[in-house]
Order: structure tokens, then C-alpha cells, then sequence
């Protein structure tokens, strides 16, 4: 084409960039194969371990304070766990405590055995003599030197009533302290139900602190890929002028936002271990002096992997946010 021929082209068909131009820019808005697709998200994984370990110690520094956050949610919640089981086993105790009348002769001990026997709701009946609560109360840590000063047995026949299926023991219990020959009916009910309640209420601190934690650990993370987007502007600038995508220069940047997430999660799976390793004998003890045969149960697998997923979305998110508003910072100015 002749120069007078091209200084005869209208202005706005001479404003048109050239074709190899805009198929350079486009380049990276083609839907590649499966193959190329690996291997660009192959390629994303090596730059952030790369920069990852470029960046030892602010990484070392980022993981620390992110498994510190996740870790306090995990150890709340396994402490909440073993709190449960505590609770389970009173539960399995629905056993009604019937104390009979002290001045019943073996007639009469006989007769509300049986009446007891058949309130309606009983499932089952155990009686204990008085001499077998004593041996009992020998048994308990510091009552031992009590039991032995006395001088007579004052303690009554007592029934361990056991509620049927579906009977409330609240109810059961009413029923009992009407038979005659009764001096007093004892039951747990009131205490589980404060006990379940009490749980229900950490239940839920756990699960608003795990919020809170997470989310400052999110804002952490988008925090340090920030400034990783900063630090690579001009790196960022050249490719995309080469034609790669907003998806293909965000994509590193996701996956060291998830590897920080995923280490964070792992390093808090790892204090609650040495949390539960450190307290797992003192509680041991405790619970012997309180004739009980208690003992912590290990943090969960099905936790720890909640702990592990839920970091590395929480690293991922906060590092697609942070990459997106600084790539549109970067382009408005």
C-alpha cells in the first residue's frame, strides 16, 4: 500500500491498533485444554512455593500468627468435646436414688420395695443395704478415717430406680415420693439439664470466636499477598501485556494465599496435640482424687480436617480478594 494510499484511510480506521496486537492481548482470554490448564496451575504452585521460600522469615512470621489464631477455635472446641462426654456419662446414670424411711423394720422394707417396684415407669429396681453404702463411702478419698469413727451404721436401705424407656425422670420421680415408707427421692435431672446448657452456650462462644479468628486471619493473609502484588507490579504489568488474564496473573497469588492458610491450620493441629499431650496426665490425676476414671480423649481426625479445609479457603478468599483490589488499584492509576 502506497503512502498517499494509507494517509487517505479515515481517522478513526488509523486509530486501530494492529491485529498482531490485539491477538497478543486476547491471548490469555482462550479457554485452553485440559493439559495446558494443569500445567499452567502446576506452574502457579511452583511461583508461590518459590516466593514462599524467598520469604522465610515474614512467612515464617504470617504461619505463626495465623496457627495461633486457628489453634484457640480448636482447642475450645476439643475442650467442649471432652466437657460432652463428661456430660454423656452423667446421662447414662438416669438412675432415681430412692431413700427409705430409717425406722422401717425388714416388713416394711419389704413392702415399699415392692411398691416402689411397681410405680408405673419403673423399668428396673436394685436395692442397696446399708452396709453395702458404707463400704462404699470407704471407698471415697477422705472419708475413711470419717467412716471408721462412727459407731453404728446410719445410713438406710436405699432403691436405684431405673426410669423406663421415654419416662422422664423429673416425672418418675414425683410419682416415687408418694409411695409410703419414702424419706427422699434424689435425681440429677436439673443438674445435666444446666449441664447441656452450659455446653450449648460454649457451643456457641467456640463457634463465634472461630468466626472472629478466622476472619482476622483471612485479613492477614490478604494482607501479605498485598503486598506480594505490590511487589511484583512490574512483573505483573509485563505479562499482562503479553495477554495474560486477570485469572492467570491471580492465580500464584491464590495458591500462596491457600499455602499459608493450610500451614497456619496445620501448625494449630499441632498445638492442640501438644496442648492435649501436656494436660492429658494432670487431668488423669485429678480425676482419680475424685474417684473418677476420667481421662481426655485426643483431638478429633474429623476437627483437624475441618481445621486444615477451612484454613486453606480462608487463605484462598482472602488472597482472591486482595489480588483483585490491588490488580484494579493498579489499573486505575
Amino acid at each position: 500500500m502506497s503512502r498517499r494510499a494509507r494517509r487517505q484511510k479515515p481517522a478513526g480506521e488509523a486509530l486501530q491498533p494492529p491485529a498482531n496486537i490485539r491477538v497478543a492481548r486476547n491471548r490469555g482470554l482462550g479457554r485452553p485444554s485440559l493439559v495446558q490448564w494443569l500445567a499452567q496451575h502446576r506452574a502457579a504452585c511452583r511461583a508461590a512455593v518459590a516466593q514462599f521460600a524467598a520469604q522465610r522469615i515474614g512467612s515464617a512470621v504470617h504461619v505463626l500468627v495465623i496457627g495461633l489464631a486457628l489453634a484457640l477455635p480448636l482447642l475450645l472446641d476439643h475442650a467442649v468435646r471432652n466437657l460432652a462426654q463428661v456430660g454423656g456419662a452423667l446421662d447414662e446414670q438416669r438412675d432415681v436414688t430412692v431413700f427409705l424411711d430409717p425406722a422401717l423394720d425388714a416388713a416394711g422394707i419389704d413392702a415399699g420395695m415392692r411398691a416402689l417396684h411397681a410405680v408405673d415407669g419403673v423399668a428396673a429396681l436394685r436395692r442397696r443395704t446399708p452396709e453395702q453404702g458404707m463400704e462404699e463411702l470407704r471407698q471415697l478419698p477422705g472419708f475413711e478415717a470419717a467412716a471408721a469413727a462412727l459407731d453404728r451404721n446410719p445410713l438406710p436401705w436405699v432403691a436405684l430406680v431405673t426410669p423406663a424407656q421415654g419416662v422422664a425422670s423429673a416425672d418418675l420421680a414425683a410419682r416415687l415420693e408418694a409411695v409410703a415408707g419414702v424419706d427422699l427421692v434424689q435425681h440429677d435431672a436439673a443438674w445435666r439439664e444446666r449441664l447441656d446448657r452450659i455446653l450449648g452456650l460454649l457451643r456457641r462462644i467456640v463457634q463465634v470466636l472461630a468466626g472472629l479468628l478466622g476472619i482476622g486471619a483471612m485479613l492477614l493473609i490478604a494482607n501479605a499477598i498485598r503486598l506480594d502484588v505490590m511487589a511484583r507490579r512490574e512483573e505483573i504489568s509485563i505479562v499482562s501485556l503479553l495477554g495474560g488474564s486477570d485469572a492467570h496473573v491471580r492465580r500464584p497469588f491464590l495458591y500462596g494465599g491457600a499455602l499459608y492458610g493450610a500451614l497456619g491450620a496445620v501448625l494449630a493441629i499441632g498445638l492442640s496435640w501438644l496442648v492435649y499431650l501436656l494436660v492429658r496426665e494432670p487431668v488423669a490425676a485429678l480425676a482419680a482424687t475424685y474417684g473418677a476414671d476420667f481421662r481426655l480423649s485426643a483431638p478429633s481426625a474429623s476437627s483437624s480436617l475441618v481445621a486444615l479445609v477451612a484454613g486453606a479457603a480462608l487463605g484462598w478468599i482472602g488472597a482472591l480478594v486482595a489480588a483483585t483490589l490491588q490488580l484494579l488499584s493498579d489499573r486505575a492509576d
